[in-house]
């Protein structure tokens, strides 16, 4: 479990809501709810972190502290230690990629896209089977 999923947890209880009742008020799905309280998810988007705020019924800037986005009342554009696809790309020097150029996944459609995701889960464990 991720520090902002214990604290997510620990506040919705708190308010002694279910997973369902917080999903609800936020317009959040309970699985991505369970995910992030679980640590299956890293923190979610500020725009996602908003809707949990409104529905807890706390200031959006204190969970936006939790999530380490904020300090001292700076907003930071991603919390610290958190890497999108893009960083590591960058990272990998891969980021001039076709892969990485938005305007091609315009064409894709959402059964496309599922399919590259299951290709993407197969390789993932592929490529940790040859990690020693």
């Amino acid at each position: 479990m991720t520090m902002f999923g214990e604290q997510l947890k620990k506040l919705r209880e708190q308010r002694k809501l279910s997973v369902n009742q917080l999903a609800m008020y936020a317009g959040v799905s309970a699985a991505a709810i369970s995910r992030i309280e679980n640590g299956h998810r890293g923190v979610p988007k500020p725009a996602t972190i908003k809707k949990l705020a409104e529905a807890l019924k706390i200031p959006y800037e204190q969970l936006m502290d939790i999530a380490g986005y904020m300090r001292a009342g700076e907003i930071r554009e991603k919390p610290p230690g958190y890497r999108t696809i893009c960083d590591i790309a960058d990272e990998l020097d891969a980021g001039e990629l076709w892969l990485f150029d938005a305007e091609k996944w315009d064409c894709l459609s959402r059964e496309d896209i599922l399919n590259l995701e299951q290709y993407f889960h197969f390789l993932v464990a592929e490529a940790k089977k040859r990690k020693p």
